[in-house]
């Protein structure tokens, strides 16, 4: 722990070499009171290098996030640390006991055999043991841009990147070019669509919830899916995810993903490494997670059999000689593995099973029984195993706060997920990428999540239905933006005022000029007295000519009508929109004032 010291403090320390040792007693006390009181949790320079303890961790500020538990609740208290001082002490001052002779040991000798060989004893033996790490005390936070996220799509973008939306943009244009008959995407039809997914999973997390086309309708939906884009352009993005199998390029999302979550975050001195259920088809799914904030610091997700201890030693490899304590599931928990972390300056703990090759056997389970730096806790019949943890820490209580942080992690992320705004008849169908797609963007919402509520500028009691309910809406503003200013016949007026709704938009000016139009389609031409009859000399034509050709009025508004029918006076072809037995020209209807279309047929 750094010390500060004011500048009063400082102008009264002697730094010339020629000082006097000897110094007046109540200089010396003065100057003790102005120091602040030491920290029990701070962590001695003897045992551990304090520079390698983490380069990239940042100072975490004043934070009002609701952590999972303090430090303070897993730390013994004074007088019962020291009790446990002073009978360590008796017992390393107590005279050895006694060898024996050839023959079967008795039960109760305090000594134990596991078969795998390992020795453990009721007495701790301090010459074997060594020191314990020091204990840590470092608070999770965002790293580099995340410290200033100030709303939910700046902290989801660090995580889902640019690279990561242009990387499934192509994939995705790639089965659209397959079938031909669909029209490419944009990167903001790609954010709509992650977006309703993200709001999809909101609105259909029930365990029995409607068809995903409820969302959609009038009656039951909402208006932000049917103003973002149709169904049938939502059901046919999905399938074109859907339609490549291929474990490649959903690795490639999961790889940059986990790349972007350990690069914008701090993690604390609490961790916990465990397998999660995978929802990925035939895949493995090894997840190491904070277990304060349950932030997903790092993960493995494999389709191939691996060994347990390189999983372990990938997950861990940002914390070596960090000093922090790992908690490991029963699939790696093994004393050699605590072993081999504790030389990395990595305390570690486990529930550790009766039927486990490092069980002591005929161990009864009342008393702690030792092992080197290793330390059996008896607990319901099994085991907490604890390797090279402080001394000042309660083995039992860090192991209950931290030991399902991983599954709390993935109950989160399946909370909401975006697998429950697949349309149904793909739900059924297995398909390794748009499951491991579907994880990405639970992961990604999640851990963005945790990032806003640690920022200065975010929320911290903020919900995690909240939080993605309005990264759903931000995903999609853009594409709203573009289909309001566009100016098109398939964006009614209702469903522009929509829009402005959604978008909290004054819809005002739609509304003055939507009237202003109504006004201009609903006038009606002014003949003047010289065109009232034929002028003398001017003869009528058939009304049909001997060829289709273009009519003008329609090649203004850039479409192709063609048609036989035209003028009778100044014959000029008209569509049956644009004629009356003459053109508006010679009938004297002006061009702001033209009739709706289909008005004369």
């Amino acid at each position: 722990m750094e010390c500060v010291l004011d500048e009063e403090l400082l102008a009264n320390i002697k730094c010339s070499d020629q000082e006097d040792g000897d110094e007046d007693d109540d200089k010396m006390q003065m100057e003790e009171e102005q120091l602040p009181p030491p920290d029990p949790t701070a962590r001695s320079g003897a045992s551990f290098n304090g520079e390698d303890s983490d380069p990239l961790q940042e100072t975490a500020g004043n934070c009002q996030f609701p952590w999972n538990f303090e430090d303070a609740d897993v730390l013994i208290a004074e007088d019962q640390l020291a009790d446990m001082v002073l009978k360590r002490e008796e017992e390393s001052l107590r005279p050895p006991a006694p060898k024996r002779g050839r023959g079967r040991p008795a039960l109760n000798s305090g000594n134990y055999t596991s078969s795998s060989g390992q020795q453990w004893s009721v007495s701790r033996n301090p010459e074997l043991s060594g020191e314990d790490l020091p204990l840590l005390g470092q608070q999770a936070c965002g790293k580099g841009p995340a410290r200033s996220v100030s709303n939910a799509v700046e902290a989801w973008m660090l995580l889902f990147d640019d690279e990561m939306l242009r990387s499934l943009l192509r994939h995705l244009n790639e089965q659209k070019r397959m079938r031909r008959t669909e029209r490419p995407l944009d990167i903001v039809e790609l954010r709509a669509f992650l977006g309703l997914s993200y709001l999809g999973g909101v609105f259909r997390n029930a365990r029995h919830s409607g068809p995903l086309e409820e969302l959609w309708t009038l009656e039951l939906g909402n208006a932000i899916f049917r103003a973002s884009m149709t169904l049938a352009r939502y059901e046919s993005i999905c399938e074109c995810l859907a339609g490549n199998s291929g474990w490649s390029e959903g690795q490639k999302l999961w790889q940059r993903l986990l790349i972007n979550c350990r690069s914008y975050y701090g993690c604390s001195s609490w961790l916990c490494l465990d397998e999660a259920s995978s929802a990925v088809a035939k895949s493995r799914m090894s997840l190491c997670c904070d277990a304060r904030t349950l932030y997903m610091v790092n993960a493995v997700v494999s389709r191939n059999q691996r060994f347990l201890d390189k999983d372990v030693e990938q997950l861990i490899c940002d914390f070596k000689t960090t000093g922090r304590n790992v908690t490991l599931g029963a699939r790696h928990l093994n004393l050699e593995q605590c072993e081999q972390l504790a030389k990395r300056q990595i305390s570690s703990l486990g529930m550790l099973e009766a039927d486990s090759p490092d069980w002591p056997r005929h161990w009864p389970c009342e008393s702690s029984v030792f092992s080197g730096s290793s330390k059996l806790i008896p607990l319901d019949g099994e085991a907490v195993l604890s390797c090279g943890l402080s001394s000042q820490v309660d083995a039992l209580q860090a192991f209950q706060q931290t030991s399902q942080a991983c599954q709390q992690f993935h109950e989160l992320s399946q909370r909401f997920s975006t697998a429950n705004a697949t349309p149904a008849a793909l739900r059924k169908q297995p398909n390794p990428f748009l499951q491991l797609l579907h994880f990405v963007l639970n992961a990604a919402a999640v851990n963005a999540w945790i990032l806003l509520r640690l920022s200065p500028k975010g929320e911290a009691a903020m919900e995690q239905r909240d939080f993605q309910r309005q990264l759903g809406l931000f995903l999609t503003q853009q594409r709203l933006q573009r289909r309001l200013q566009r100016r098109s016949t398939s964006t009614s007026l209702v469903m522009r005022l929509q829009i402005c709704e959604i978008l909290g938009q004054s819809s005002q000016r739609l509304l003055s000029e939507a009237a202003g139009e109504a006004k201009l389609t609903h006038s009606v031409g002014v003949l003047t007295p010289e065109k009232m009859s034929l002028p003398l000399g001017v003869n009528l034509a058939s009304r049909y000519g001997e060829k289709h050709r273009r009519c003008k009025p329609c090649a203004r508004n850039k479409r192709g009508t063609k048609s036989r029918t035209r003028c009778q006076q100044c014959l000029q072809h008209r569509c049956g929109n644009h004629l009356i037995s003459r053109c508006y020209e010679c009938v004297g209807i002006l061009p702001g004032q033209e009739l709706p279309e289909g008005n004369m047929r």
